[in-house]
């Protein structure tokens, strides 16, 4: 990584999320003149607020985890994680029909993830960092949670990043360990908790970055929660590969007096507010694109489970039913598969970085690994299914008594030879109702399964736990493009780095690939994805 990844946003503040991150290698987005508009520009008396204009960087960083710009983030997560997670398909034949969908991973689109987070995020946390003073660390703190929750997911998709010694050299920008990424994350974490919570009790009842917050109205205790259910998420990751540091730094979280996210209350939504406006990006990708839709998975698992979430996850297609496309079917036209179901959203839905739902699923299995969680397995099982049909606006009913219902086969709109029958290796067994003599394996599966129903629409958090636990269980791709770098079984493991990282910072990504352990490409298995599944 040169010095365009800091260039582009050093004194620029909010203008970067207009102009800075134009994908103009990629193919498949539409609308540019219409949405690539600088919307974010703060007001005077905004920038006047905090002395030294922190909260303008703040900002666009809350804007960037998940790209507020539908073409952005079409090609940062829609036509990667969202559709390897088994969430949605696209039924357009991007690319003359060979694209990441069936494994022929296109060059142009993978590097969007990269080139987002650097500018957005990291840049512009290196700009707080420069300028927070002894009276701003509650505006760093916050910014150094935002790092983490967004670079967390970038070391997800690529394995080794630049991380520590950002910033540190304008010509390179040498590349951490993933191992070496999440020890510094934890590190940043337990930093930002501290001195937040130190702020709070210094000053009391102040609020000073209420005006930039899009997420908790300035309510720093909030942030606290989110800080601490992060670190749980981060520690669950890398409880295969490191279970020693996984168990420390899960019961820390778990144990901090600042408490987690428990009620849906808590919840971790990007929104419109502060003079900040956007539209939905997946809306729009699947209502003004028509780009996605719902994938094979989640009409087999929320049909087979008569799961009423169904309702609030999706709309029926024209036939009054739902019905969703299985990845890697040949795609001819854009109206093969038009009448697949598409998403129950409007533009103006909230942008989801964290639910309760989730962390009591991350504490159902902290406790399942024996670590101190304050709680049964079952308990935390039966709470996080609970918040999420609560989430979803939805009756509980008798679901969790559910000990029949399994995944249900799929039946393709197209063609016959795209169906997942009964008795498939591609269909799961696993039921819903906690049976506390099943073997921990089942018991994993049973977690993973609703935690990955839960996390919807958050393809990247799920494609993550696909690939940590094997679950939930998903069928394989049905054309494999990959000349054989990726196992259609195994299924995609990360992103290439980025080509202009092999122009720009040749030396340091060529390291990188050593501390990747394996070629650079899609079938190699990141650092916390290396253990035998347990």
């Amino acid at each position: 990584m040169k010095t365009k990844y800091l260039n582009k946003t050093f004194g620029i503040g909010l203008a970067c999320l207009g102009l800075g991150f134009t994908l103009t290698q990629s193919s498949c987005t539409k609308n540019f003149e219409k949405y690539n508009t600088n919307k974010y520009n703060a007001t005077d008396s905004l920038l006047k607020i905090d002395g030294e204009g922190l909260g303008t960087f703040i900002i666009p960083m809350q804007l960037s985890v998940f790209n507020s710009i539908n073409y952005n983030y079409q090609v940062q997560q829609n036509l990667n994680a969202d559709i390897w997670s088994g969430f949605m398909m696209s039924g357009d034949p991007f690319n003359g029909g060979v694209n990441n969908t069936n494994y022929g991973l296109v060059t142009g689109w993978n590097t969007a993830a990269f080139d987002i987070a650097y500018p957005g995020i990291m840049s512009n946390w290196l700009q707080i960092s420069k300028r927070a003073g002894a009276t701003s660390r509650d505006f760093l703190a916050i910014a150094t949670i935002l790092k983490v929750e967004g670079m967390h997911r970038l070391t997800d998709i690529y394995g080794p990043v630049p991380y520590s010694q950002f910033g540190k050299n304008a010509l390179s920008t040498p590349y951490d360990s993933q191992q070496n990424v999440y020890k510094e994350m934890f590190a940043d974490i337990d930093t930002a908790i501290k001195s937040l919570d130190g702020y709070i009790k210094a000053n009391p009842g102040v609020a000073p970055f209420k005006p930039y917050d899009l997420i908790f109205g300035g309510d720093y205790k909030q942030w606290l929660k989110f800080a601490n259910s992060l670190k749980l998420r981060l520690a669950i990751r890398v409880s295969m590969v490191d279970p020693t540091t996984a168990k420390t730094e899960g019961e820390s979280a778990m144990s901090n007096p600042n408490g987690l996210m428990t009620t849906n209350a808590d919840n971790a939504f990007v929104k419109a507010v502060n003079g900040v406006t956007f539209t939905n990006p997946l809306w729009s990708i699947c209502y003004e694109y028509t780009d996605i839709n719902m994938g094979a998975p989640m009409e087999t698992y929320l049909k087979g489970f008569k799961d009423p979430r169904i309702n609030a996850y999706f709309v029926k297609n024209s036939a009054g039913a739902y019905r969703g496309i299985r990845q890697g079917v040949q795609i001819l036209s854009t109206t093969q598969y038009a009448n697949a179901s598409r998403f129950n959203m409007t533009n103006t839905s909230p942008i989801k970085f964290m639910t309760a739902s989730e962390v009591a699923f991350l504490r159902a299995e902290a406790a399942l690994r024996g670590w101190n969680a304050g709680g049964t397995p079952q308990s935390f099982y039966e709470q996080g299914v609970t918040l999420s049909f609560e989430q979803a606006g939805v009756a509980l009913g008798n679901y969790l008594s559910d000990a029949t219902s399994v995944e249900a086969p799929y039946i393709d709109l197209v063609s016959a030879g795209n169906n997942v029958n009964a008795g498939s290796p591609y269909l799961s067994t696993i039921t819903i109702k906690w049976n506390e003599a099943d073997s921990y394996q089942k018991k994993l599966e049973r977690i993973i399964t609703q935690k990955w129903l839960s996390l919807w629409p958050d393809g990247q958090e799920a494609w993550s736990e696909f690939r940590r636990t094997n679950y939930p269980v998903l069928m394989p791709v049905v054309t494999n493009n990959s000349g054989g770098t990726i196992d259609s079984k195994i299924q995609v493991r990360r992103l290439p780095f980025p080509q202009d990282e092999f122009t720009n910072n040749k030396a340091e990504v060529t390291k990188a690939i050593s501390l990747l352990g394996g070629p650079d490409n899609g079938g190699t298995r990141l650092w916390w994805d290396l253990a035998t599944k347990n």
